[in-house]
């Protein structure tokens, strides 16, 4: 299983970059970092002293609704350190 963390970009949300060619759906501005164990994410979330907020593999897709699917999991593949984890 992958966990997630995501770190605002800024107030009020920005979106960036382009859109969705199917959905229309831009990505919002932030950081999405993934991690294999819920420890370790936990533990990236208190590092952050609250920056970051731990978020579903949903929210996690829907934050980066500019990319397409392939583009979003070799996303998760590189931010898991170039391993491919479904």
């Amino acid at each position: 299983m992958t966990y997630f963390a995501w770190a605002n970009g800024r107030e009020p949300t920005t979106f960036i970059g382009p859109t969705h060619p199917r959905t229309g759906k831009r990505s919002q501005q932030g950081s999405l970092s993934a991690f294999l164990w819920r420890s370790d994410r936990d533990r990236f979330i208190a590092q952050t002293k609250g920056a970051a907020v731990a978020v579903t593999a949903k929210e996690a897709r829907e934050l980066k609704a500019g990319l397409d699917d392939r583009a979003f999991k070799e996303l998760v593949a590189v931010l898991l350190g170039g391993t491919r984890h479904e």
